[in-house]
């Protein structure tokens, strides 16, 4: 038995969802959004990680709320190479990447979207989470408890579990931090049962889709939660085995003295009203290009890329126009392309420079 998360989420195939066509976790991150990893994406439409979203309609169910809800879902962002790091080991040497999905219709009211946490990289060290994932003998879910065994979570940091073993299920689900009730990062597993994963921090979430829910600390209580969640777990997890009823009576304590009721999603938008472009700049290897200035001539309007290559522009006008997209950048060939206001999922990719600067259409 374990806990439900309103939040978690499982993603398949639509065209035969048997257990053994369901791919991997995923966490909703908004009142339609689900965010996940970009392989579950692919396995689900049976495509290749590339630098293009794939196309395709993608299953995705809640099963954990008392009525478990199902619907359909596309790619929605779009950011194939989050991850990248020198010590990714696990079988296949891919980056897992991140996907956000967007459903057709917005989840029912029950469903919490979660709360993401920021913290250093160096406070992923020894942190105690929880995994759920849905390996085909355990249908309804297995929860795993791991810690994180990193001191540096720039891009990623390393899981291993205290007991039992995590597959390839467990891909794409959160991070679950139980004292802090916040999900810390994206776990990242084998397809073969093992006590060692990744996990991808909340920081590279939040880069790929910005308007994901952050938690907030509140009062003293607060700030006791989050000095008992930052102990170092090999002892503090059996000091806290213990102490379990005396721990959750402080905690009963704390909850009745400060409510922390996570905030009623706010209602859901139309697509199409989106104001602006976001998207990726990428050289031709799929490495992303940070310091990039992309910008509208028509609009006055620009934004600089972060390190994963990620812009956004925000522009005070309906969605749907066309509109001209430029970018510039040493050492690479002017791009200039036709998009749409609103469009989310611009990928644009520079070619090197070889003495020839004339813009790429």
């Amino acid at each position: 038995m374990h806990d439900g998360y309103p939040w978690q989420a499982r993603i398949g195939r639509c065209a035969d969802l048997d257990d053994d066509e369901w791919v991997g976790a995923g966490v909703l991150i908004g009142p339609r959004q689900v965010m996940t990893c970009a392989t579950v994406v692919a396995a689900a439409l049976r495509a290749e990680v590339g630098t293009a979203a794939p196309a395709g309609e993608i299953a995705v169910i809640l099963p954990l709320l008392p009525n478990p809800h199902r619907g359909i879902a596309r790619v929605a962002a779009w950011a194939p190479y989050a991850g990248l790091d020198p010590r990714w080991t696990l079988p296949g040497a891919q980056p897992p990447g991140l996907a956000v999905l967007e459903l057709t219709e917005p989840v029912p009211q029950l469903a919490v979207a979660a709360e993401l946490e920021l913290l250093e990289p160096a406070a992923y060290r020894n942190r105690a989470v929880f995994c759920l994932g849905f390996p085909p003998e355990h249908p309804t879910g297995l929860r795993i408890h791991a810690d994180c065994a990193d001191e540096d979570a720039q891009t990623i940091t390393g899981l291993e579990t205290d007991h039992g073993s995590i597959d390839g299920s467990f891909t794409g689900t959160g991070a679950w931090d139980p004292i802090r009730e916040s999900v810390l990062g994206l776990v990242v597993a084998a397809d073969s049962p093992g006590r060692n994963g990744f996990l991808l921090p909340s920081q590279a979430l939040i880069a790929v889709w910005p308007q994901a829910r952050i938690r907030q600390d509140q009062g003293v209580g607060a700030r006791l939660l989050t000095w008992i969640a930052g102990l170092d777990t090999r002892l503090g997890n059996r000091l806290l085995r213990l102490g379990a009823g005396l721990a959750f009576a402080a905690l009963g304590l704390v909850w009745w003295l400060e409510p922390d009721t996570p905030a009623p999603l706010p209602p859901a938008e139309p697509i199409a009203a989106t104001s602006g472009i976001a998207g990726f700049v990428w050289e031709r290897s799929g490495q992303p290009i940070p310091g990039v200035r992309v910008f509208i001539p028509t609009r006055a309007a620009s934004s600089e890329t972060d390190r994963f290559g990620r812009f956004i522009i925000t522009l005070r006008e309906p969605a749907g126009a066309r509109i001209e997209v430029m970018v510039i950048a040493p050492g690479y060939r002017s791009q200039s392309s036709l998009h749409r206001i609103g469009d989310n999922r611009i990928n644009l990719v520079l070619e090197p420079n070889q003495g020839d600067d004339r813009p790429v259409d």
